[in-house]
């Protein structure tokens, strides 16, 4: 009887710890489903395929949640099929991805490398709670990102991409998440005459610099605008900063009074200010103690401005002797003139500049046009593209190593 009782109890207590054991296997279960962002329940998986002069290695993240693959796998084979249906031989495709997780949703960011265009991201973004295709409208909101996606497009790019981008879908867009930034790409727009993917990174986080480590390009060319500042002035400077660009403002003493808040902001920013004279006279027509006058009176205007001095100057119509050459500043003239201001035609300035562009080269524009100001944002792309970086004059020296001396005029900085 005693023994039956035993029994009877460890048959209860097996009962117990396998009923227990169930229901943790069954909460884990649950757990892992809902806690699906942990790395852990993420593989790496590779596509890999040599055939028919296509070579194609895709690496893809595959989950605990048949539907979200399915999304994924459906995405990568229609593209993988669209590459190997060219005609063109020795294709190559290489894919790889990073995750972002924000709230209850993942963005799959496909960071592309091939033979055939020139699109090198790619996003999906997930809805982990319902396991479906997920729209960047549904993280932020809708007016919101139009919002800055149009000023800053405004702003850095060519009025003909800026109409094309404000006229498309917003959810069509290729978005790159991260705490700090959202980097949108318009891989989905045909433009006319550029061989580059419009993009531009919306800041999250204020203390997140959108400007680049000059040291990553090869080629760098100076900027610099002349007769300002003016209206066109502050988008300008936008415009250069939205392109990681810097600039040399060779400005008026006269125009400096009347805007005097743009002439602070170009101090405060990665741009520079020089000397244009005050009025835009001749100098070789003033005495020693005109000319000595003229540049004090504008020096006097920047540092009551800025509390600092000036240190270049640009002769007004590039006249100059031996006064000017010994008047205490570093002359700055140039090498590459796309006569702007006589064109008043924002391609032909842009052909000017691209059919002389070199390394070191120092080029002349005004920033009192707007055709100027669109020639620029058709520019600081294409530049780009081509291996330039775009910095002001102070940035041009520091990075060729060049020392300046007074009396010698600088028309460049090999």
């Amino acid at each position: 009887m005693i023994l039956l009782r035993y029994k009877n109890e460890l048959f209860k207590f097996f009962i117990y710890i396998f009923a227990l054991l169930v229901a943790i296997f069954i909460l884990s279960n649950i757990l892992i489903k809902d806690d699906i962002p942990s790395s852990t329940n993420v593989e790496k998986t590779i596509i890999q395929s040599d055939e028919d002069g296509t070579n194609v290695y895709v690496e893809y993240p595959r989950f605990k949640n048949d539907e979200i693959n399915s999304i994924i796998t459906d995405y990568l084979y229609s593209y993988i099929k669209e590459f190997k249906s060219n005609e063109k031989k020795d294709k190559v495709l290489d894919i790889t991805y990073q995750l972002f997780y924000i709230d209850n949703f993942v963005n799959i960011t496909f960071h592309i490398e091939n033979t055939l265009n020139n699109i090198k991201n790619k996003n999906i973004l997930i809805d982990l709670n319902n396991s479906k295709l997920a729209y960047i409208t549904q993280i932020y909101d809708e007016e919101y990102l139009k919002t800055e996606i149009n000023d800053l497009v405004y702003y850095k790019y060519s009025s003909e991409i800026y109409e094309k981008i404000q006229n498309s879908t917003i959810n069509n867009f290729t978005y790159i998440l991260s705490e700090s930034k959202i980097e949108v790409y318009f891989n989905d727009i045909e433009f006319d005459n550029i061989d580059y993917i419009p993009y531009i990174e919306i800041l999250i986080d204020s203390s997140a610099s959108s400007l680049q480590n000059t040291s990553l390009s090869d080629k760098y060319i100076a900027f610099t605008y002349d007769d300002g500042p003016s209206q066109y002035t502050k988008d300008l400077l936008k415009t250069l900063e939205l392109n990681n660009s810097s600039a040399t403002f060779f400005m008026l003493g006269n125009r400096m009074k009347k805007y005097e808040d743009t002439v602070l902001e170009i101090y405060n920013s990665n741009s520079e200010v020089g000397s244009h004279s005050y009025a835009h006279k001749d100098l070789t027509k003033l005495s020693k103690l005109e000319l000595d006058e003229d540049l004090k009176k504008t020096n006097d205007i920047f540092n009551s401005i800025t509390n600092d001095n000036l240190k270049y100057l640009r002769p007004p119509y590039n006249y100059s002797n031996q006064n000017v050459l010994d008047s205490g500043y570093l002359i700055v003239t140039w090498n590459i003139d796309p006569k702007d201001w006589l064109l008043r035609d924002s391609i032909k300035i842009y052909n000017n500049v691209i059919t002389h562009v070199c390394d070191g080269c120092i080029v002349i524009m005004h920033d009192i046009y707007e055709p100027t100001i669109e020639a620029t944002k058709m520019l600081l792309p294409k530049l780009d593209e081509m291996g330039y970086k775009v910095v002001s004059v102070s940035e041009l020296m520091k990075i060729k190593n060049y020392t300046a001396t007074v009396n010698k005029t600088i028309t460049s900085i090999k």
